[in-house]
């Protein structure tokens, strides 16, 4: 595969479907953009994801943000990033009848392909299956730009035609800790760290709802099964990141060294084993 990617003119387009860039679902779902076929602005990433095993790629800091976020909700089962928005013809009639210009190739001519950042696929018992369509906004002044409005209205009208909910999330100072909190302790999952379910089970013992220390009770979970601190810190992010624990989130754990557990599930550990 190409480490770089111009898709500038209509045989790019076509060169990139053939390709099956925006197509697929799961680990084959390939994103229309990729880290590196974007000019870098030091905010784009490659997220190893732990419900889809294949790196997901965002291209500002929003956006990794929203990444953590929509993974971590139970509903979410599929996260497809930089969606294209095809066939081109329907983006340039919807444009049309808004009455706002079609976004362009820079320097060029040629129309673009719009993308998406972000189409989640989400199930549950109650609803079954349904989808999401997410823009990723960097603050809410964005939303105050006449530019940034319309081609959001070209996105709106595309998915409300198929029948998908629209939303725009505003990476706030809320959100940005919510997810450096899911960030900090889904790392060890994320790089394939495991234990066992008894251990799992036996370190929630340790706990009790209400505020903790991070530090106390790592040195509680290191003396209990004779590992090593950096083991105990990666055992309760463990139970954090698959929600065995649930703590609260918005607040900057890592920072302050203090977290709040809300509940403890033990069945849970049967639920997300292996």
């Amino acid at each position: 595969m190409p480490r770089f990617r111009e898709i500038k003119t209509f045989l790019d387009f076509q060169r990139a479907l053939k390709n099956k860039y925006g197509i697929g679902e799961g680990e084959n779902y390939k994103p229309w953009l990729r880290v590196q076929d974007v000019p870098s602005r030091g905010s784009s990433a490659k997220i190893q994801g732990i419900k889809i095993d294949r790196e997901h790629h965002t291209l500002s800091e929003g956006e990794s943000a929203y990444l953590y976020l929509a993974e971590f909700r139970d509903s979410v089962v599929d996260i497809r990033e930089q969606f294209p928005l095809i066939p081109i013809d329907l983006s340039i009639k919807i444009a049309s009848y808004l009455g706002v210009t079609h976004p362009s190739i820079p320097d060029s001519k040629v129309l673009n392909v719009l993308t998406t950042d972000f189409l989640l696929t989400c199930s549950d018992k109650q609803k079954g299956v349904w989808y999401e369509a997410i823009s990723v906004k960097s603050n809410a002044k964005d939303l105050a730009d006449k530019r940034t409005a319309e081609k959001l209205d070209i996105e709106r009208v595309w998915w409300e035609l198929l029948g998908i909910p629209f939303r725009v999330y505003v990476n706030t100072p809320e959100n940005q800790t919510k997810s450096k909190n899911i960030q900090w302790f889904t790392a060890p999952v994320r790089h394939g760290e495991t234990f066992s379910d008894s251990l799992i089970y036996s370190a929630c013992d340790l706990l009790h709802v209400g505020p903790m220390i991070t530090e106390q009770v790592c040195y509680e979970l290191a003396t209990n099964f004779n590992i090593d601190g950096e083991k105990a810190l990666s055992l309760l992010k463990t139970l954090f990141a698959k929600k065995i624990v649930d703590v609260k989130l918005d607040k900057p754990i890592p920072e302050s060294g203090v977290f709040e557990v809300l509940s403890i599930s033990k069945f849970r550990i049967q639920q997300y084993a292996g």
